[in-house]
């Protein structure tokens, strides 16, 4: 496959497409590296909500959570699959592909929803720095605006999102953010299991909770969001055949976190089990460190989302070296960062509601990018009849289950929008 990406196209489709120049160079980072970006960018919007999402659903929300980490899987291997659909050049994005599907109105449509998911991610993400902070110092009686707590988190972000230029450079900060993600399962799982061990206390379970289940397939199948990346982590791969290995270890490892973490929680905790999971621990060490752990962890994540972003721009706006010097380009690259991190911190600090917003924004774009836009774009550049009968039936299985967790995600989207807006919620948003 890899020799075919970079020969001389022979023929061009009908519509100019968004081909890469040249990635030969670009593709240096390791599979390892990979592994630790798809893991790191998956597992920490997930981690501290599935436990509720389990307690939403019963003990049948395990059995979704495996069923979504296979629909996870197969999405993102056809969304790669679509960037060589021609079996001669590499497609660059997302929205790349909705153009050769479906020609401008298909780039533009993903485009929306596309950059709605890695700039609104990144907007929750600076005010969660700000927040997780300004908590842990409130417990120690240290009051500073929420807002001051918010751009200080934004600063320690821009450093690297600065110096690190592609997806596969920001890989060691995602295995930093791996290892701390893997350290709050561990202390919110052993915490647990020792207050169930002592206060003797125990919860009541359910085995189906059919009024909330529609809302928890929503939450299980949001959490396994990551693909608006994998173009770029892919694009990096020193060995790109080795891609459908790497997500699938990957999306499996995040499945395992899963489970562990929100069996255990609602195991112990049962229909009292909150979201974040932490909220649910008595206050101490314990608390405390989780707070402090996921805090790193959305400081190492974010870049990812920045990055993505920015290398789309910079590849719009040509801020590379075929155009600019070295230092030019690197001044250019900076300032397009600075305006790109101070736009979203800007929104995090000021705009009201911004959180249930953009969970109302995250219940389309998600379900969109993640389930439909692949399963539609690899239908029409490959046909359906040439797909086997299996792939047939799992692709109209995820279109019907991703429209399902749509359209109920957004009603609860709206309805807590909306009492936010009446005063009735609460802006603050979900881990």
């Amino acid at each position: 496959m890899s020799e075919k990406i970079f020969e001389a196209p022979e023929q061009k489709e009908v519509h100019e497409l968004e081909y890469e120049v040249d990635t030969v160079n670009e593709r240096t980072g390791s599979s390892y590296g990979a592994y630790y970006n798809i893991v790191s960018i998956i597992a920490g919007t997930g981690t501290l909500q599935l436990p509720f999402a389990l307690n939403q659903a019963g003990w049948i929300g395990a059995l979704i959570i495996l069923i979504a980490t296979l629909m996870a899987i197969y999405t993102g291997n056809l969304l790669i699959k679509c960037l060589y659909y021609d079996g001669v050049n590499r497609l660059h994005d997302i929205p790349a592909v909705g153009e050769a599907a479906f020609g401008k109105p298909g780039k533009y449509f993903l485009r929306v929803f596309h950059y709605s998911i890695l700039l609104g991610a990144t907007c929750i993400y600076i005010m969660l720095i700000g927040l997780n902070i300004n908590t842990l110092l409130e417990m120690v009686n240290v009051n500073i605006d929420k807002k001051i707590w918010i751009a200080i988190g934004a600063v320690v972000v821009l450093i690297p999102y600065l110096f690190l230029k592609t997806v596969k450079e920001v890989a060691w900060l995602s295995a930093m953010g791996v290892l701390t993600t893997a350290c709050v399962i561990v202390i919110c799982v052993v915490a647990g299991l020792v207050e169930y061990s002592v206060d003797n206390v125990r919860n009541d379970h359910d085995i189906v909770r059919w009024a909330n289940l529609p809302v928890a397939l929503g939450s299980i199948c949001f959490s396994f969001g990551g693909n608006v990346i994998y173009p770029h982590v892919e694009a990096g791969m020193r060995n790109p055949k080795s891609w459908n290995k790497v997500l699938g270890c990957a999306i499996m490892t995040v499945c395992v976190m899963y489970l562990l973490i929100s069996v255990c929680c609602y195991f112990v905790f049962g229909v009292s089990t909150v979201s974040p999971i932490y909220d649910n621990l008595k206050g101490g060490g314990a608390k405390v460190s989780a707070i402090l752990l996921i805090t790193i962890h959305i400081i190492m994540a974010s870049p990812l989302y920045l990055t993505s972003f920015a290398n789309e721009m910079e590849e719009l706006l040509k801020i590379n070296r075929q155009h600019h010097s070295k230092a030019r380009e690197f001044i250019l690259r900076s300032i397009l960062r600075t305006i790109i991190l101070g736009s979203c911190t800007l929104v995090a600090m000021f705009v009201p509601f911004v959180s249930d917003f953009m969970s109302l924004i995250g219940s389309l774009s998600y379900s969109i990018i993640l389930f439909m836009a692949p399963v539609t774009l690899y239908i029409k550049l490959y046909g359906f009849k040439k797909l086997a009968f299996w792939e047939k039936i799992a692709c109209t299985l995820i279109m019907i289950i991703a429209l399902s967790a749509c359209i109920l995600g957004t009603k609860d989207a709206v309805i807590q929008f909306s009492n936010s807006v009446h005063g009735e919620g609460s802006s603050a948003p979900k881990h």
